[in-house]
């Protein structure tokens, strides 16, 4: 009869209809957005000549890592990181991580095993100083002074020990070269500049700070 036929489909409407409640919950869950990760910051390695540099990029990464929104991830200072580990008698692993990663650029996943439950973290930031040189050039005519910082840097999931990113930035920043004409260098006859400030070098903290703020731009999100 006709009106069986009309019943047919606004008994599928219906049906649609009702179904609808349940679809909706779950495609909202798919637009959730991913809880941040937590970043242990392993001390930093230097093979570079200048030992002053782990204290100094150890202040620069405490610095930069606050441009990361909290969204996408927190952050384990060294400081931290060896001061728990040190209460937990287990400081000794970030430092066999930090050497390896000094040494060869590659992870001790025998050291990293556990790190997950002892520090809540989900993964680890490993930094390494290759370079780090300031060069100043004290005659004129002789060139530019300049400031030259080498790392390396990589983030490794805990649990899987694989890496999920790496920078390796460097930078040779050159200062302006002096001008011998110029009434504001003060040598002597020889060509030897008199005040060491008329060739000094660009900021070595400066550079290292941009190479860092630079390199986690692209930190990712888990």
């Amino acid at each position: 009869m006709p009106y069986r036929r009309l019943l047919r489909p606004l008994l599928a409407l219906a049906l649609a209809l009702l179904l609808l409640p349940a679809v909706a919950p779950s495609a909202r869950a798919e637009k959730k957005e991913a809880k941040p990760i937590r970043v242990a910051i392993i001390p930093i390695a230097n093979s570079s000549a200048e030992i002053g540099a782990t204290k100094i990029m150890g202040d620069i990464m405490a610095e930069q890592v606050k441009r990361i929104e909290k969204s996408r991830a927190t952050f384990l200072l060294p400081s931290d990181v060896e001061r728990i580990l040190t209460d937990l008698n287990k400081v000794d692993t970030v430092y066999r991580i930090s050497d390896r990663w000094g040494t060869n650029a590659t992870l001790d996943s025998t050291a990293v095993g556990g790190l997950d439950s002892l520090l809540m973290a989900d993964a680890v930031l490993c930094v390494k100083v290759s370079e780090w040189e300031s060069h100043r050039v004290p005659v004129i005519g002789a060139g530019q002074s300049s400031s030259t910082v080498g790392l390396s840097l990589a983030i490794f999931d805990i649990r899987t020990m694989k890496r999920i990113w790496s920078k390796n930035p460097r930078e040779q920043r050159f200062a302006a070269e002096l001008d011998a004409s110029s009434s504001h260098v003060n040598y002597d006859e020889t060509g030897f500049i008199q005040r060491s400030s008329d060739s000094a070098p660009p900021r070595i903290e400066v550079v290292a700070s941009d190479l860092v703020r630079d390199a986690l731009k692209t930190f990712p999100a888990k």
